[in-house]
């Protein structure tokens, strides 16, 4: 799934991991979508969703230059 927002294009993939899935986010830049900006994953696509959300802000706002962002949720599933 791909949605567009401003100057930002988020992606969202799920992945088997371990004896659940992984749900991974990406940002890329609209205007050069080869480009990635910041990435990360979840163990939800709430969380996912989330979390992207929440990066675009930061990048929009100039409090994050992008780059990997560090799951701060733990999965129940191990």
């Amino acid at each position: 799934m791909t949605q567009a927002v401003a100057r930002y294009v988020m992606s969202f993939q799920a992945e088997p991991f371990r004896k659940g899935r992984r749900h991974h986010w990406m940002i890329c830049r609209a205007q050069n979508p080869d480009e990635l900006v910041s990435w990360g994953h979840a163990p939800t696509q709430e969380l996912a969703e989330m979390a992207a959300q929440s990066e675009i802000k930061d990048l929009s706002s100039g409090r994050t230059q992008g780059g990997r962002v560090t799951n701060t949720s733990k999965s129940a599933t191990h």
